[in-house]
């Protein structure tokens, strides 16, 4: 229904009110980084109203949100998930205020997809050169874990909103002392984050000790004392939504076992296994969630990206140090996690490093060009093609056709190709596992 409205309205407005589009359009021609934003943002709010039918693992967390009192939480939450506490606030309020339905429940993850492109729009530019942050706008915009993940009834979206937000705000303070309205905005963020997204804590961690880093060897030490101030205020945020979430885990939670694969073995000596399991977790990244390797060119495709990867974190690295830790620090921060077993680093779990990965290989493409004798060369334009192509044909066969999600072991959006998975993990029944959508017992994903 909202799709058919959507042509009948933009029709009404061309008949009846005769809007003259002509000056936009020549405004759009003139800033292409806006028709990026708008190509991105209109996918997102085009999957959303395709309504597609609830993930296995979005019905389970349903069932924790409809007809579920809003502050109930004396007892863990059904189906083995975990979601953040304000997450849980907000969709209880939702379904009781309007409905459970699954535009009701999925809005505020597509607000928070929408508000990560013109975030990201404005973030791009700060880092890169502009034809740089164009190709990092045409990588986020056109996404299909981005994309995806704007739409489902989970808090990945919230993920990338609040990493992209607390990004932008470290990089608009770097060098600087703070003005206060950003300084709000920064213990706005260090408020809420916590409450609405567990993996948010890797960017803000990191975002805040690059500030706080900057401010002590430039001696500004009111501007240190700032950001102390708000670090202390985010940090005992975390701390008691992380113990009070904890508390809605079930005991007999599968999900450790669930998500064991994705966790770094490093040994002391490292085995030749542990070595090559552990780069091919760190290549499936590549995949899921960055989805720049052709299915049917794995182990050459990867190269491209990898190469551009590099090249971009080298050449950042040496033109903006404090810019390059905001980006790869919080990568960092989760690497040690997932070698201390602490967070899984995989998939859906880490879609809000996305951004950051999209400007590091976006600089790599800017490396390019400076080492070629024209942006117009053949090479460079052949390496734009190759890097954007599978992302653009996706997101258009995607919002066109609609996207239904394969069923996977661990529920990841594109199939996995540099580490295998067990059909199965070992754990105790649950009650999905019968229902006729549960994908033959495959269990779906615990975490959040």
């Amino acid at each position: 229904m909202i799709r058919s409205a959507i042509p009948a309205f933009l029709g009404f407005l061309s008949s009846e009110i005769r809007l003259d589009l002509g000056p936009l359009l020549r405004r759009l021609r003139t800033h292409p980084e806006l028709v990026l934003a708008a190509i991105g943002i209109a996918i997102r709010v085009y999957t959303y109203a395709g309504n597609r039918a609830m993930w296995l693992d979005e019905m389970m967390l349903r069932g924790n949100i409809v007809d579920t009192a809003v502050f109930d939480f004396s007892a863990g939450l059904r189906n083995d998930q975990l979601a953040p506490l304000g997450f849980l606030v907000v969709e209880r309020g939702l379904a009781a205020l309007i409905s459970g339905r699954n535009h009701v429940l999925r809005f505020l993850p597509m607000i928070a997809g929408v508000g990560s492109v013109v975030l990201f729009l404005r973030l791009a530019p700060m880092i890169l050169s502009r034809r740089a942050a164009l190709v990092a706008l045409a990588l986020f915009a056109f996404s299909d874990d981005l994309n995806y993940y704007s739409s489902e009834f989970k808090p990945y979206s919230l993920d990338v909103f609040f990493g992209v937000a607390a990004t932008l705000l470290a990089a608009q303070s770097l060098g600087r002392s703070p003005s206060r309205r950003t300084v709000l905005w920064l213990l706005a963020v260090a408020a809420c984050a916590p409450w609405f997204s567990f993996a948010s804590a890797f960017v803000l961690a990191g975002c805040g000790a690059v500030l706080l880093f900057d401010a002590l060897l430039a001696a500004r030490f009111r501007d240190a004392a700032i950001y102390g101030l708000i670090g202390a205020a985010w940090l005992a945020n975390f701390v008691v939504s992380y113990f009070a979430s904890r508390a809605l885990l079930s005991l007999a939670t599968t999900m450790f076992r669930f998500w064991d694969f994705a966790f770094l073995r490093l040994g002391l000596p490292p085995t030749r296994d542990d070595l090559a399991r552990d780069v091919g977790l760190l290549l499936e990244v590549f995949v899921n969630p960055l989805n720049l390797v052709v299915p049917a060119r794995v182990q050459a495709g990867v190269i491209l990206p990898l190469v551009l990867l590099v090249a971009g974190a080298v050449a950042l690295g040496r033109r903006s140090p404090r810019a390059f830790l905001l980006h790869v620090g919080p990568i960092g921060l989760a690497l040690i996690a997932a070698v201390r077993r602490d967070y899984p680093f995989h998939g859906r779990l880490i879609l809000l490093f996305v951004p950051a990965l999209f400007v590091l290989i976006a600089e790599g493409t800017d490396v390019l060009v400076r080492r070629l004798p024209s942006p117009s060369n053949i090479l460079y334009k052949t390496v734009l093609v190759a890097l954007l192509a599978l992302p653009s044909w996706e997101a258009v066969q995607n919002t066109i056709s609609g996207h239904i999600r394969d069923f996977n072991a661990h529920g990841d959006l594109h199939p996995n190709v540099f580490i295998d998975l067990p059909e199965k993990q070992p754990g105790p029944r649950r009650h999905s596992e019968s229902r006729p959508d549960s994908g033959s017992g495959t269990p779906a994903d615990g975490v959040r």
